[in-house]
């Protein structure tokens, strides 16, 4: 179903929502696989199958004395959404949506009498699978979209297209004026797409033009016919917004779906940022027309536009996305990222990948296999903390040298590093005691980075071949441990060290081991330090930060003094809060 769906946009950013998604799974079931093209059709097939078919398919009876068809309960439940909407709520209280009811039944006495609101009301709560009871009391809906949806259409009934136009300056209406144009006829389509582009031309607030103006592109995805004049009239406004400038404003500019992707100027007309946020829109609005578009960025100069390019494989097909975008996309200075079985399925379509990123339970000795030939240098490892992870030998990356662990303490061993021939070890999150001797086998290993929130992890055996040693870790006590005995040959170091007890006084004494190398010392949350002017001053400088606390003693802005020394004997910083 998934490959089935990233071909449907729309409905792929719905899909994004864990009740939708399964909404869409069961649409998808009962079709028997055929989804609805487009979103307005999903709502209309799904309040079919809730309202409807569900309890017939069931043979479920109907309460006695009502007769709940289709058409009576969207329009007893949009008439409760529009109420929502007008109001700036999102759930009423009970009474309220009787009441609602109550006055609507006159009209329709197919369904029930007036007296039976309550009655009507209950049944539509329990058993038409839109209603919930969030509190004792209150009724919503059980997703926004299914109450803009239902809104929509009881305002279009209600002919309140300027008060729609009005509201396209709240947040809280962008949903319901694009659907409502899925639910216009085309004279109130135009007149509603027309009010936007005039207010947006009226106002003087540049954001507020460009959201009236964006707001009307949007809302042409739900316009399956349009006056042409109308159409040409928004498509030229939304020429104005591109290319977008920043990030945000490229999340924006997805808004308005695929108009975008044929006013887009070529890569070679673009900054740099603008690239990036162009690319960033490409990819937010997905599809096939999309994966072209991105194909014009993949040789791009700058790294950052390129990485953009790469990122978003999870969100195409794998396979089309691995062949069109991937091959051919330089990719030294780039990390590809794996999150599904999917892409893995489509190694062999690559040469090389010098920089790869596994999220989740991604890594086995079948992935480790697959990813050898691909000349990996650098590995990062981000397992999900909701399970424990047994790793696998790396021995088969020869070429890896640098390997990063972002979460060791959802690791069930670490020893499987000792087998990395990795010259770069990250491993942060270390548990509280966690064996480190491995690393003596480790053979390669240069340089060392440990972190953990549970005291200083250092290892207990001598480490002779790390020159290149840093550790983030929390002082338990008030002296600095010796590392001298584990790390006997550093020519570089770097400590973060937080103090446990706030304002502790910290004792440096230890660092005067440290002979051949050059230490960088930040102490957070240190009161008094000792035995500064017993290290050598050429090689080590400290910094002491502070961070806020829980009692308010917040302190910020560091402040850098220089001690004076006699010359050529060299400078000794100190880095202190004021």
């Amino acid at each position: 179903m998934r490959s089935n769906l990233r071909q449907k946009h729309d409905l792929y950013r719905l899909a994004t929502n864990p009740l939708m998604c399964a909404l869409i799974c069961a649409l998808h079931r009962d079709r028997l696989t055929h989804l609805p093209e487009r979103r307005m059709e999903l709502y209309a097939a799904a309040l079919n199958m809730l309202l409807v078919r569900r309890d017939k398919e069931r043979e479920i009876p109907v309460p006695t004395g009502l007769a709940p068809t289709e058409e009576a309960q969207v329009q007893l439940l949009q008439r409760i959404a529009y109420w929502l909407i007008r109001n700036g709520r999102s759930e009423a209280v009970q009474t309220t949506a009787v009441r609602i009811i109550r006055e609507k039944l006159p009209t329709m006495p197919q369904m029930a009498p007036p007296d039976h609101a309550e009655d009507v009301f209950a049944y539509l709560l329990l058993r038409s699978g839109l209603l919930r009871e969030p509190s004792a009391g209150m009724v919503d809906f059980i997703h926004r979209t299914f109450q803009d949806y239902l809104g929509a259409k009881a305002a279009v009934e209600a002919e309140d297209l300027d008060l729609l136009a009005e509201s396209g300056r709240d947040d809280q209406w962008e949903d319901v004026i694009r659907l409502t144009i899925g639910h216009a006829r085309d004279g109130e389509r135009a007149y509603l797409l027309r009010k936007l582009v005039q207010l947006g031309d009226q106002t003087v607030d540049l954001p507020l033009r460009r959201r009236y103006h964006l707001l009307a592109a949007a809302a042409l995805e739900h316009a399956t016919t349009l006056d042409p004049a109308v159409r040409a009239a928004v498509t030229l406004r939304a020429s104005t917004l591109i290319p977008p400038d920043t990030p945000a404003d490229g999340e924006q500019l997805a808004t308005a779906g695929d108009i975008v992707l044929g006013l887009r100027p070529g890569p070679e007309q673009l900054t740099p940022e603008q690239a990036r946020a162009t690319v960033m829109t490409i990819a937010r609005i997905g599809g096939e027309a999309a994966l072209d578009q991105l194909a014009r960025f993949k040789r791009v100069a700058d790294r950052s536009v390129r990485q953009e390019v790469a990122l978003p494989w999870p969100y195409f097909d794998a396979r089309s996305f691995a062949e069109e975008i991937l091959v051919g996309l330089p990719v030294d200075d780039l990390t590809l990222h794996l999150s599904g079985p999917e892409q893995i399925a489509c190694l062999d379509a690559l040469d090389r990948i010098p920089h790869l990123s596994l999220r989740g339970q991604m890594l086995s000795a079948n992935l480790v296999d697959a990813v050898a030939p691909l000349e990996v240098h650098s590995l990062s490892i981000a397992p999900s903390s909701a399970v424990s992870v047994t790793l696998p030998s790396l021995a088969p990356l020869s070429g890896l040298r640098r390997l990063a662990v972002e979460s060791c303490d959802v690791i069930t061993d670490l020893t499987a590093l000792a087998d990395s021939p990795a010259e770069e070890l990250v491993l942060h999150r270390l548990p509280d005691g966690a064996n480190l001797a491995f690393l003596t086998r480790a053979a390669n290993l240069k340089s060392l980075r440990l972190s953990s929130s549970h005291g200083v992890p250092l290892p207990t055996l001598p480490l002779p071949q790390v020159t290149s040693h840093n550790l983030e870790g929390v002082l338990t006590g008030e002296q600095i441990p010796d590392l001298a005995d584990a790390f006997p040959s550093l020519s570089s170091l770097t400590l973060r060290l937080t103090c446990q007890r706030y304002q502790a006084s910290v004792d440096l004494s230890p660092l005067r081991n440290v002979l051949r190398g050059e230490a960088d010392v930040t102490l957070v949350d240190a009161g008094k330090v000792h035995c500064l002017d017993a290290l050598p001053d050429n090689r080590v400088s400290v910094r002491h930060e502070g961070r806020d606390r829980p009692e308010g003693r917040a302190r910020s802005g560091i402040l850098q003094r220089f001690r004076a020394r006699p010359p050529g004997s060299g400078t000794h910083r100190l880095h202190e809060c004021p």
